[in-house]
């Protein structure tokens, strides 16, 4: 699932285009634009002969402002993939990547004046637009928070840590992945209520937090391997720090990989 890594990547790919009206809108599917959302004739409506003027990121969203006086937002769903004339920018850095564009899964096409093509790719059809989003949905973005955000979030629920982690109203931006990754590096067991984490015990989460923040930007995506994820959530594998198998788990219904020796 593409996390806040992915959407800053993302929204770095929109940046070549800013300025450059839109020629024509071709939303491909149905499905792309929210039930409660405008329909596909007033979105292209509000897009086409428009500019992008900004882009933005909150969570695992993107947003671009548009000259005609919209918003416009991006949710990328499970496996939502952008490109620009078929790459991607990096989420640091000045490097691309190039994807292979199969166009059987191309949900949303727009044509740039000039001849530039942004296309959101998503095999799954789970990606949504949105035009004029409610912001106020949405936490604190994972990369604005701070220990003492993170201790008054955690002490306002009585869920699981990791369910609290990945509350798109709380913080923004945490998924599955990253959430496991945070809760290896900062040594609690993902089942804790998050209410009743010492203040010693949010100061390591705190710590693995930030940690893992910094690891997925350097290696520019979630799903390129930090500590837990790089082979140890397969079936069996140990932890590397214990070499204690991990243990997989369900913590609200999403399938999570801890270690049951340094994680209490």
């Amino acid at each position: 699932m593409p996390e806040f890594v992915e959407a800053e990547a993302y929204r770095r790919t929109i940046e070549p285009v800013l300025g450059r009206p839109m020629v024509s809108v071709d939303i491909r599917d149905d499905r792309l634009l929210r039930r409660d959302a405008a329909d596909e004739s007033f979105v292209r409506g509000a897009l086409e002969g428009s500019t992008i003027d900004a882009t933005r990121r909150i969570g695992k969203a993107v947003l671009f402002d548009v000259s005609s006086g919209h918003t416009a937002l991006l949710s990328f769903g499970l496996r939502g993939w952008l490109m620009l004339d078929g790459r991607t920018a990096r989420a640091t850095g000045h490097d691309w990547r190039a994807r292979t564009r199969r166009d059987a899964h191309v949900r949303l096409q727009i044509e740039f004046e000039g001849g530039q093509r942004l296309e959101l790719e998503d095999q799954l059809r789970l990606a949504t637009l949105e035009l004029d989003p409610d912001e106020s949905r949405f936490g604190i973005d994972v990369l604005d928070l701070d220990l003492d955000r993170l201790r008054e979030i955690l002490a306002s629920s009585t869920t699981a840590v990791k369910t609290v982690l990945m509350d798109q109203r709380r913080i923004a931006g945490i998924g599955n992945l990253i959430a496991d990754e945070m809760l290896y590096q900062g040594k609690v067991d993902p089942r804790r209520s998050a209410s009743e984490l010492s203040d010693d015990e949010v100061a390591d989460l705190w710590q693995g937090v930030r940690r893992t923040r910094e690891r997925v930007l350097e290696r520019n995506g979630s799903h390129q391997g930090v500590q837990i994820q790089s082979g140890a959530r397969e079936r069996g594998s140990c932890c590397p720090r214990c070499e204690v198998q991990v243990e997989r788990i369900t913590v609200g219904g999403r399938t999570t990989y801890f270690c049951p020796s340094h994680q209490r």
